[in-house]
């Protein structure tokens, strides 16, 4: 594989990462939006559009999309910063993992016991 193929898998990658972490953040902090930039937001990203296409569809210029998404993007930030929910959430998300798998392996061991 050459450079310019691992640089864009990597960089697809990254993309990727920061969206779903994006979306992860506008699924908790969504309600403290206002209904326009909720309105926005998910034209923008959920739509997969660019913020050209997000513009004709909104009646909005693309900097003024350009500029809302990037305000809502940093608020989600900021309200993440504050509150912690995301990361309290994937916390809990792993730890449930982590009883469930010590719940199936004792479940296993007592029916060997048992049979």
């Amino acid at each position: 594989m050459n450079d310019s193929v691992c640089n864009e898998e990597f960089r697809d990658s990254k993309i990727f990462t920061r969206r779903m972490y994006f979306d992860s953040l506008y699924d908790f902090y969504s309600p403290l939006l206002t209904e326009n930039q909720r309105k926005i937001y998910e034209t923008l990203c959920f739509s997969d559009l660019t913020p050209t296409e997000a513009g004709k569809i909104l009646g909005m210029s693309r900097q003024a999309v350009h500029d809302v998404a990037n305000r809502v993007m940093s608020k989600l930030e900021q309200f993440e910063a504050k509150l912690h929910f995301v990361a309290t959430n994937h916390k809990l998300e792993a730890r449930i993992a982590d009883l469930e798998q010590e719940n199936f392996s004792l479940r296993q061991k007592l029916a060997e016991k048992e049979g």
